[in-house]
């Protein structure tokens, strides 16, 4: 199958479910489950055939003789890798060799998983697994999935059918092996009833976690651009779009824009709270229900016993913790991509298009190799980085969202500019670079003003000629009195705001 060349956008509706029917759910859940790790199995397996061949032996070994920091080697080593892959698509791992596999495990199951699941379900989330690892780095093995780790499931789609084979849309409910799911419809929505009215690509049935159970969501995939909210009203627009240029300057946890009409600072994803302390406290309570329900695993002085059969006792107190524990980062997780998706379509009402830097945020969250002593202390320097921010703001799944809206809109969009024009080191009056230390974050300009380092980058990156590859030094000249207006009214705002704990780092940039 092919995939689909017309646009596709996504409709989530919850299911409403007697208690027969979330059993029914989680029993094929588990199965599917069941299946994958059979088939991680046995791929794992065959990969171990490949890699003991005597093409595959010799190819690992050259690779391992070359270095990628010395440049003469890169041409060599990019052809290996290339010898390398056509090795393991020769060995059957490509997604279509991975969907002729499954056929041998799911058969047990047609009562429950038919082909179309199994195929088209399954079959790309093990294939996806093994791509991470094998062609593009992402980690170094391929895991089995733990018991409720399978969070959705879909089918294959077929022009004419209202959402696929197996999987189908009903209308008013979903039909999949003898089940009817319900849906919880809003018929005085007007959003949901225009959306509901194109045609049904396919549905996928999410599984997300609840504060004492799961609760279960129809994923329509519709085909065609997704509906525009309008004020029931007056018929205009929810989230109009402006237009325009937006710089961005995106850090770990702030993000600074600058607009014709509006330049501000903001702390991303604010309502999101450090819960590590949380989790620390049930992961010490989970661990102590665990030793408790299986105590022969551990030795007298409290670690793990080697050589012995290990028991994987759950008890209901550790069952409840680990779902409380799911439950929270859960909340976390929806309360970060609500308050991304609000600050999204205030940033399009402000301008059509966004240049932002391109940044490498996985980089970021590595810990430092270099070993340094703090010259105030003597003491060595934390290597720790920007691992934890990342994580509670997630600042690309902001630029992800954006860059989504826009090209569903049919806008220019998100321009990454490249990181060697230095946005944070250019003074466009004297038209110097001067670099500059994190703790600094105020520039001191040529006629005496203070602009906030991070408001001024964006200010910069808002006046990016893309056909030059620099800024445009007219436009910035012409519109800077405008920006220090707009500069001061944000300062003002921040200064005046109301103290709460997660405005405290926003109040320190400026103050």
């Amino acid at each position: 199958m092919g995939k689909s060349s017309t646009d596709t956008c996504c409709l989530t509706l919850p299911l409403k479910l007697e208690k027969w029917q979330e059993d029914r759910l989680a029993k094929r859940f588990e199965i599917a489950r069941q299946i994958y790790n059979t088939m991680v199995r046995a791929e794992l397996k065959r990969l171990r055939q490949v890699e003991q061949s005597p093409q595959y032996r010799s190819n690992k070994k050259a690779i391992q003789a070359l270095d990628w920091k010395n440049t003469a080697d890169k041409p060599k080593l990019k052809t290996l890798y290339r010898e390398r892959d056509k090795l393991l698509k020769g060995g059957g791992f490509t997604e279509y060799g991975f969907k002729s596999d499954i056929k041998y495990f799911y058969k047990h199951f047609a009562e429950n998983i038919g082909s179309s699941v199994a195929v088209h379900g399954i079959a790309p989330q093990v294939w996806a697994a093994f791509e991470r690892v094998l062609f593009k780095k992402e980690g170094k093995k391929v895991h089995f999935k733990k018991t409720g780790d399978i969070r959705s499931l879909r089918g294959y789609s077929v022009t004419g059918k209202s959402g696929g084979v197996e999987i189908i849309f009903r209308g008013s409910y979903i039909e999949w092996k003898g089940l009817n799911l319900p849906l919880k419809l809003s018929p005085d929505n007007a959003y949901e009833t225009e959306m509901l009215s194109y045609r049904v690509k396919y549905v996928r049935i999410l599984r997300k976690p609840g504060k004492t159970r799961d609760r279960w969501y129809a994923q329509l995939s519709l085909e065609g651009k997704p509906a525009i909210k309008r004020n029931p009203a007056s018929g205009n627009p929810v989230h109009p779009v402006g237009q325009g240029t937006v710089g961005l300057d995106i850090g770990p946890q702030t993000l600074a824009y600058a607009a014709e009409k509006e330049a501000n600072l903001v702390e991303l994803a604010d309502r999101v709270q450090n819960i590590e302390r949380e989790k620390h406290l049930l992961q010490r309570k989970m661990d102590r229900s665990r030793r408790a329900a299986n105590p022969d695993n551990y030795a007298e002085n409290g670690t793990i016993r080697r050589g012995v059969k290990l028991t994987h006792n759950k008890s209901k107190r550790y069952l409840r913790l680990q779902r409380e524990l799911c439950y929270l980062q859960h909340c976390q997780a929806e309360t970060r991509k609500r308050q991304h998706t609000e600050l999204a379509n205030h940033l399009l009402s402000l301008g059509s298009c966004f240049y932002v830097e391109d940044m490498a945020w996985p980089s970021l969250t590595h810990r430092a190799k270099k070993t340094e002593i703090s010259d105030k202390t003597g003491r060595i320097k934390r290597k720790k980085r920007f691992g934890k921010s990342i994580a509670n703001k997630a600042p690309a799944a902001l630029i992800n969202i954006l860059r989504t809206k826009c090209v569903s809109l049919g806008i220019p969009g998100v321009v990454e500019v490249p990181t060697s024009l230095k946005a944070s080191q250019y003074n466009h009056q004297s038209k110097e670079y001067t670099p500059k230390p994190l703790s600094q974050r105020w520039n001191d300009m040529p006629d005496g003003s203070r602009i906030q380092r991070d408001l001024y980058s964006a200010f910069l990156l808002q006046h990016y000629d893309p056909q030059s590859g620099n800024f445009d030094q007219a436009s910035l000249e012409a519109d800077y009195p405008q920006f220090v207006q707009l500069h001061n009214q944000s300062i003002q705002r921040l200064l005046t705001a109301p103290k709460t704990p997660s405005s405290m780092g926003i109040r320190r940039s400026v103050s």
